[in-house]
């Protein structure tokens, strides 16, 4: 397995005219355990929201922190967390190379800017009402607000119109970010630098590439944040990039998978060993850990980064291995589910928070106020799509055009 995981990096930096070769073989074929795959991966970052305001310790960073926690909610948050993105970002990076590919230089622009600039632009102003109204909603809902609402009703008591932060990406920052990507994907692929890189290669640098990721973690903290401001910092570049360029360079290299799948449960299991003292070494979740500019760097905090980042890696490689093993097939249902992801990712959030506010007084078990949570926030936004989005404009604008059945 260890010579296994040190040919994957070489063999994904492979050359132009295998990736030319393997072309025509995804001309519009639709790769159902992506699709899938990236419509579970949307459907757990639902479940995520709704769990930080029951995750104990966790929940005092969230808008809307619960009375009735739980541990193992904050242990799935974090599991969730250390791969989840990277997954999409990977995917992202995998059908970019696709669209490329299809469509040249020109369609590939063209696509981008419709499916990555068109939504940002069109949701933004939308969500940024609709998280202001739900943050209004809940400081007069709460009569004594904790955790990161505590932290903003203290603020306002405290602050003038001039201390007035400006208003981030909220969790639009993927799209903020991979638009940042494409740009540079097109500049790489136009310049080759893969075929270059190929030539000197070693095994060697196959197991080390993961410790690319430990700079960022470091700096960023871990668990790694939203990188929400409009400025553009570097550790996403290096952190997410690194996810990016990985499925650019997938495309056409499938087998690789295959290969990879005859080992998938070795990986599971030392996956999910390394992730306890991972979760062990995590430092604690309190309102300091993000109102902190700089993260205190030791021993404990490299320990942790250098787990975090095989660790994101790992998940994201079983996350692979075992959609294409359990996901690849198609179904109607399925296909609804992957195509409105995109739409319940704009949604989701002012929801989440509003359903997490209004259950705040009741004294009902965690577990049933996060089931509660996620169906009252996934049977709207699912409801929504088939009926305003999927056979609209917007729909168009989100996934392209789709016919009724």
């Amino acid at each position: 397995m260890s010579k296994l995981v040190a040919e994957l990096p070489a063999q994904l930096i492979s050359s132009k005219t295998a990736t030319s070769q393997a072309a025509p073989l995804h001309h519009n074929i639709r790769i159902d355990y992506l699709d899938n795959l990236r419509a579970l991966a949307m459907l757990l970052g639902v479940y995520l929201h709704a769990a930080l305001a029951y995750a104990d310790p966790a929940q005092s960073i969230w808008l809307a922190t619960d009375t009735q926690s739980r541990v193992w909610i904050d242990v799935s948050i974090w599991w969730i967390h250390l791969f989840r993105m990277g997954l999409f970002f990977l995917l992202a990076g995998y059908f970019a190379k696709m669209v490329y590919a299809r469509r040249g230089l020109a369609g590939f622009l063209a696509s981008r800017a419709l499916r990555i600039i068109g939504p940002f632009v069109l949701f933004y102003p939308l969500l940024l009402v609709a998280m202001t109204l739900v943050i209004v909603f809940s400081l007069s809902y709460q009569v004594n607000p904790q955790g990161l609402m505590g932290y903003i009703a203290a603020a306002e008591k405290s602050s003038t119109d001039n201390d007035a932060s400006p208003p981030g990406t909220m969790h639009l920052w993927f799209l903020y970010y991979l638009l940042w990507f494409t740009l540079a994907s097109v500049i790489v692929a136009r310049l080759n630098w893969f075929g270059t890189l190929k030539k000197r290669w070693h095994p060697l640098v196959s197991i080390s590439l993961p410790l690319l990721l430990v700079p960022p973690l470091v700096v960023a903290g871990n668990p790694i944040p939203a990188p929400e401001s409009f400025i553009p910092t570097w550790w996403p570049f290096v952190f997410y990039g690194w996810f990016y360029v990985a499925g650019w360079r997938l495309w056409g290299n499938e087998s690789l998978l295959e290969r990879l799948s005859t080992y998938r449960w070795q990986l599971f299991v030392v996956s999910a060993a390394l992730f306890i003292p991972y979760y062990c070494l995590l430092p604690q979740m309190d309102l300091s850990a993000i109102t902190t500019s700089l993260p205190r760097v030791n021993t404990e905090t490299l320990i942790v980064s250098i787990l975090g980042a095989y660790l994101s890696v790992s998940w994201i490689m079983v996350a692979l291995v075992f959609g294409k093993r359990w996901l690849n097939y198609r179904s109607g249902l399925l296909r609804i589910v992957a195509d409105s992801s995109y739409w319940v990712y704009l949604v989701h959030l002012p929801i989440v928070i509003f359903l997490q506010t209004l259950l705040i007084p009741l004294s009902w078990p965690a577990e049933i106020k996060l089931f509660l949570t996620v169906l009252f926030t996934v049977l709207p936004c699912w409801a929504s799509y088939l009926v305003f989005v999927r056979y609209t404009p917007l729909g168009w604008l989100l996934h392209g055009k789709r016919t009724f059945p």
